[in-house]
């Protein structure tokens, strides 16, 4: 009879937890946070040299999630993207730092915008992946 009981809560448990969600790491919070800021930076203003510090930040927040051996890889997916995007925009801000084409310039500003925007909805779906 004891042994049933236990069979049938751990059916019950398992059915239970078998719906949750996995939660977010610390360390993939603050990789969040980090690539969340560098996309607000980008929206208020901030200076090149902000921007590669906040870049660099992320990397090495992104460096310490993937020596976690237990990665979710939706996550670490759309981190991987994001963080590329961000790569690209910084490209395209110094080379347009640089440029003195017109035509040249509006093209690294269309690179730069279009990678943000990628970079943003990667952050977006770094967040659904816990959801």
């Amino acid at each position: 009879m004891h042994t049933s009981s236990l069979a049938i809560m751990l059916v019950i448990f398992s059915i239970l937890t078998a719906g949750c969600s996995p939660r977010i790491t610390s360390d993939e919070a603050k990789v969040l946070v980090t690539l969340d800021e560098i996309q607000r930076g980008t929206q208020s203003n901030i200076d090149y040299s902000g921007f590669v510090q906040l870049l660099n930040s992320a990397q090495a927040e992104i460096s310490i999630l993937k020596q976690n051996n237990d990665q979710n890889s939706c996550f670490l997916g759309a981190v991987d993207k994001c963080f590329a995007a961000y790569e690209i925009a910084g490209k395209a801000w110094k080379n347009k730092l640089s440029e003195k084409d017109a035509s040249r310039k509006e093209d690294m500003d269309m690179t730069l915008s279009f990678s943000l925007s990628f970079a943003a909805l990667n952050i977006e779906k770094a967040n659904k992946c816990y959801k």
